[in-house]
């Protein structure tokens, strides 16, 4: 009799075990999004200390964020999950050797990502490149697993192949089924439309509509799997409206489209969200960008339905203290890229190039007031003008400055701290960022450029365009592409009527120069200017149009706009410290557009 009892309590104990952990099982969700390989944080970088606390102001990085995970991993392991929503490159100086090192991928696995996906950025040197970069990783010792259910691969061509196969041995994948603390999770993830726009050198790779492949996939997993939990890792993210009372954009309307999906996990947009939007059944949830904050969803299943969901932010700040391994694997490979790259500039990654009593800020809220990008702008032309390169003026868009200038507690900015700034693209050499180069248009097309920039200034984003040397007046009340009335070139007024035939050189990246051939598609055949060479011929290639810094070394020494920065800086009067100090004008935010009224 005993023993009958005993069975039949161990029988209706391990019942009931069985029948909670069907019924109610929680889980940690911690998410990264956009972290742009900001290994060693965002802000003045010579005052990040991630081993020390309470002495700095600077934000995030990955030692403090490892700490956070170890944290939160010894709790219950089996019910944690750590996810990134894309973009974890391009942004440092580190970025420059992921594709022959794989370092960052590989590091992110060693601190336990267990999923990520697709952002734009990892296409920013082509999908070989990318390839190249998971290949490296691998040999390290691999990479978080990659989730991406739209890439399409090109069956005519060669050069998106070695990505295609990393895919084809399911090292990237549409999707994923999981086990965590007894729940059975999908993950999937997508890349946006906007993101696959902004990404032109990731062709031949293209993307299927996302709204599309998420409600086939959904579909499926249901279906196949029926999943306790669908979360998808969406590289396509949403905005706050123009009251101010709603979001928008494309992960909102993929949450309607796919209502099956439980939690968007988001990124792309930068945007932070300190509580989760709820669309029908589905959670979405942002960090912002650069590791600033982690998110953390605590979560409880019941029946398939998610009956408990908590969110928050944390700051990855300085009363965190860093992972020490991770922090000294950083520094190594800090030394690295010295020896690889910053040596080429007889640079160091160390050195102090500048001092700030005031931050320098793109702020997409107020571009015009923002003073960053008329810092740039003059930077760029007074480099060149330095070098003996003739510039009428410059020209920088907001969507290319990539990180503001932060005074932090001392002002002592560093060469990493100017690289952050214009830290996008590569040029034809082995030096990081894109080339300076120099194109020519008449004086009506430098008219018909400035009602461009006139034109598009209302709407702010990625499209707003600084300059130096160049100040346009427009009366706001005048017809569309009537509006400026007086153009100035470096203080002298100058005749934009047809009868003009002198030719004003233009200076920018290659990136944004190759804009301005497609003025006449973007405007919808309103507007047609035509980039030329010094000798009137038009130009469809600006990789020829890029500036040689130094024409007595055989090749082309290109000028990158970030060393501009640094030698602009060196122009600057010296602080009792001996570094330069930026002046005070450039508190002020952007004075190339005067409004007049007739």
């Amino acid at each position: 009799m005993k023993r009958l009892i005993k069975f039949i309590l161990s029988v209706n104990f391990i019942f009931l075990f069985v029948f909670s952990n069907s019924e109610a099982q929680e889980l940690v969700i911690l998410h990264t999004n956009d972290m742009h390989s900001k290994l060693t944080g965002y802000g003045p970088e010579s005052e990040y200390t991630p081993t020390i606390t309470n002495n700095d102001v600077t934000l995030g990085g990955f030692a403090r964020l490892a700490t956070l995970f170890d944290k939160e991993k010894s709790k219950n392991k089996d019910a944690t999950l750590i996810l990134d929503a894309g973009d974890f490159m391009m942004g440092s100086l580190f970025h420059i050797a992921e594709a022959e090192t794989g370092f960052q991928l590989n590091l992110m696995k060693e601190m336990g990502f267990d999923y990520m996906t697709i952002g734009n950025h990892e296409f920013d040197f082509g999908p070989e490149a990318f390839a190249d970069m998971l290949n490296a990783a691998e040999e390290k010792g691999g990479y978080p697993d990659i989730v991406c259910s739209n890439i399409i691969f090109d069956k005519n061509t060669e050069s998106d192949d070695a990505l295609e196969k990393i895919y084809n041995d399911n090292k990237i994948k549409p999707f994923d089924i999981i086990k965590k603390n007894g729940l059975t999770i999908a993950i999937f993830g997508i890349l946006g439309k906007d993101a696959s726009s902004v990404a032109p050198a990731k062709k031949p790779v293209t993307f299927e509509e996302p709204e599309d492949a998420a409600e086939k996939i959904v579909k499926m997993l249901k279906e196949k799997y029926n999943p306790d939990l669908i979360i998808c890792l969406s590289h396509s993210g949403f905005y706050l409206s123009e009251d101010g009372k709603s979001y928008v954009g494309e992960d909102i309307e993929l949450a309607e489209k796919a209502p099956d999906i439980d939690i968007i996990i988001s990124g792309h947009t930068h945007v932070k969200t300190e509580k989760p939007i709820k669309i029908n059944n589905t959670y979405i949830v942002q960090t912002g960008a650069y590791i600033r904050n982690l998110g953390k969803i605590s979560l409880k299943v019941e029946k398939g339905k998610i009956t408990k969901f908590d969110y928050r932010l944390i700051p990855v700040n300085d009363e965190i203290e860093g992972n020490v391994e991770v922090y000294e694997e950083i520094l190594k490979q800090e030394e690295y890229i010295n020896r690889k790259y910053l040596s080429k500039l007889n640079l160091n990654y160390k050195t102090e190039i500048g001092q700030t009593n005031f931050n320098l800020i793109r702020n997409y809220n107020d571009l015009k007031n923002s003073n960053l990008g008329p810092f740039i702008a003059d930077a760029d032309r007074y480099y060149l003008t330095k070098k003996g390169i003739d510039v009428d003026f410059s020209l920088v868009a907001s969507g290319t400055i990539r990180e503001d200038i932060l005074k932090g507690q001392k002002g002592i900015l560093t060469v990493p701290d100017a690289f952050r700034v214009m830290s996008l693209g590569k040029g034809l050499d082995d030096i990081p960022g894109y080339p300076l180069a120099k194109i020519y248009i008449t004086a009506s097309e430098v008219k018909k450029l400035s009602e461009i920039i006139v034109m598009s200034r209302p709407d702010g984003g990625d499209g707003y365009l600084y300059t130096s040397g160049l100040k346009i007046y427009a009366d706001p009340k005048k017809m569309m592409l009537r509006k400026v009335q007086k153009i100035e070139i470096n203080g002298k007024n100058i005749d934009f009527s047809k009868k003009n035939k002198k030719m004003y050189s233009v200076v920018a990246n290659t990136y944004l120069l190759s804009f301005i051939g497609r003025i006449k598609e973007m405007s919808h055949g309103l507007v047609k200017v035509v980039p030329k060479d010094e000798n009137g011929n038009p130009v469809t290639d600006m990789n020829k149009q890029i500036i040689d810094i130094n024409s007595e070394k055989s090749g082309i020494q290109e000028a990158k706009e970030w060393v501009a920065l640094i030698e602009f800086m060196k122009s600057f009067e010296k602080a009792e410290s001996g570094l330069p100090v930026i002046p005070d004008k450039y508190k002020n935010g952007d004075k190339s557009l005067i409004e007049i009224t007739k």
